[in-house]
């Protein structure tokens, strides 16, 4: 123990008979004046300052500057009085506040380090906030851009596991994390309410659906909406087809084009049938991998069959898919309608498939044009209607209805069958997001003197076109068969 100063702050004693006691006692407590409620102006400023005021500390920063501070050591403390400047003393331990960086700092055997660093434990705090203020209701606040959260490794004395744990005090209390956007709820998960794990999303943080759930004893899961994500892409024309990231399969249904009706046979005498009505595209389907897809695929679309002009009518050609040059699934045309002649008008056959597509209708000279069929395949589109005949005595017949298409789901209705007039057209899918097959044409009615009638075009997808009637100086013309269509649907 010093007979001179104090262990710790190094102050000054006053010595029994000294002179001039008060020397002593100012020097002591000037140095109390320094190391007492210390706040240093800045310990990063590196120049000394010019015109400092009285009692002004500075902890010096590496490679300080100036008449006093060159030369001094990083982190000494630094007092101006008196238009000079002291040395500090100062024992590990002092905390001085840094005025400029908002700081407290600590004197350590390795030289200043904040305050932070050297507490070890703190304990029932009532409230904490990082970057903004911590309240009753958050009594822990962060407001930051980034938080890390990493496991004590086994080397320094943990096992190298993090894990969060969270409790709430029943079963009827929330324990949930609460996503917001602009301070407004979009998503919830958590033990909400129960000890099922849920997922709740709301679009304005008042209304809120559930997602999913987890059956805390089962461990089976409930999607209150559905889990698989499917959408369908309708193709009416040719072209790529990228298969989805996020499909686990693609399901193809295609459509052949329906084929075109027959032109009605004319004269002046006998027997004349009108045109056969137009068979309708045939139907595939097929399930694929997604995955066994990755090259992408291409689409063919058929071409409705064009309706006979004093001829048969054009068969439809076949839509396919293809990956590669390997046809992975295809579907024919509709057969094209039989030219009207003496004996008969033949109706086109329907385009094959599992099973094959609705006929067309064959003509008649002694009723009514026979009607596109529809119940082949009740599913496809409808077949076209076959155009009326004449007899020999010169009755005219009139033309038939076509088929209505998907007649057991969707259903197109086909078109009428004239009656001393043109067949009416098939009618499209009522619903062509839902389903795709259209209602075959009706058949022409025939005409007694002058030009038979003509056929209506089939409904998109897929309807035969309905055959012409007869007539006395031409046969009506047959109308055209619709187009093809192609839907894959992605599903994941």
């Amino acid at each position: 123990m010093s007979d001179d100063q104090t262990a710790r702050l190094g102050l000054p004693y006053l010595a029994a008979g000294q002179m001039q006691k008060h020397v002593t006692l100012n020097e002591a407590l000037t140095r109390l004046d320094a190391v007492v409620q210390t706040a240093v102006v800045s310990r990063t400023d590196a120049a000394q300052p010019a015109t400092p005021p009285d009692g002004a500390l500075y902890i010096l920063p590496p490679g300080a500057t100036g008449g006093a501070w060159t030369g001094r050591p990083a982190g000494a403390l630094l007092r101006a009085e008196g238009g000079g400047w002291t040395l500090i003393e100062v024992p590990e331990g002092l905390v001085a506040l840094v005025l400029d960086a908002g700081e407290l700092v600590v004197r350590v055997a390795e030289g200043w380090v904040p305050l932070g660093e050297r507490v070890g434990v703190i304990q029932n705090l009532a409230r904490f906030g990082v970057g903004t203020t911590a309240d009753a209701v958050n009594p822990f606040a962060a407001r930051l851009n980034k938080a890390l959260w990493t496991a004590l490794a086994t080397a320094d004395g943990g096992d190298g596991d993090l894990r969060l744990t969270f409790n709430k005090e029943g079963p009827s209390d929330i324990l949930s994390l609460l996503f917001q956007s602009n301070w407004e709820g979009r998503a919830e998960l958590g033990l909400v309410g129960d000890d099922d794990l849920k997922l709740k999303v709301s679009a304005d943080g008042s209304v809120w659906k559930d997602v999913w759930s987890v059956d805390r004893n089962s461990g089976q899961i409930s999607f209150e909406r559905g889990a698989t994500r499917r959408t369908v892409t309708a193709l009416g024309a040719g072209g790529g087809y990228v298969v989805p990231a996020w499909a686990r399969t693609i399901e193809a249904v295609i459509v052949g084009s329906g084929g075109g009706g027959g032109a009605g046979a004319f004269g002046a005498s006998g027997s004349r049938f009108g045109g056969g009505g137009g068979g309708a595209g045939g139907v595939s389907r097929a399930i694929w991998p997604a995955d066994q897809l990755e090259a992408g695929l291409t689409v063919v679309v058929g071409s409705g069959g064009a309706g006979g002009v004093g001829s048969a009518g054009s068969a439809g050609s076949g839509s396919a898919v293809y990956l590669g040059s390997t046809a992975l699934l295809v579907a024919t045309g509709g057969g094209g309608g039989g030219l009207g002649g003496a004996s008969s008008g033949v109706a086109g056959v329907a385009g094959a498939g599992a099973p094959n597509s609705n006929g067309g209708g064959a003509s008649s000279v002694t009723a009514t044009g026979g009607t596109g069929k529809s119940f082949d395949r009740p599913d496809a589109p409808g077949g076209g209607g076959a155009g009326g005949g004449l007899d020999g005595s010169g009755t005219a017949r009139s033309g038939g209805a076509g088929g209505d298409g998907g007649v057991l789901a969707v259903k197109a209705v086909g078109g009428a069958g004239g009656s001393g007039s043109p067949g009416s057209a098939g009618s499209a899918s009522p619903r062509p997001a839902l389903y795709w097959a259209g209602g075959g044409g009706g058949g022409g009615g025939a005409a007694a003197s002058g030009v038979g009638h003509d056929g209506g075009d089939g409904g998109s997808a897929g309807g035969g076109g309905g055959g012409g009637g007869a007539g006395e100086t031409a046969g009506g013309a047959g109308g055209a068969g619709a187009g093809g269509r192609v839907w894959l649907i992605a599903e994941g």
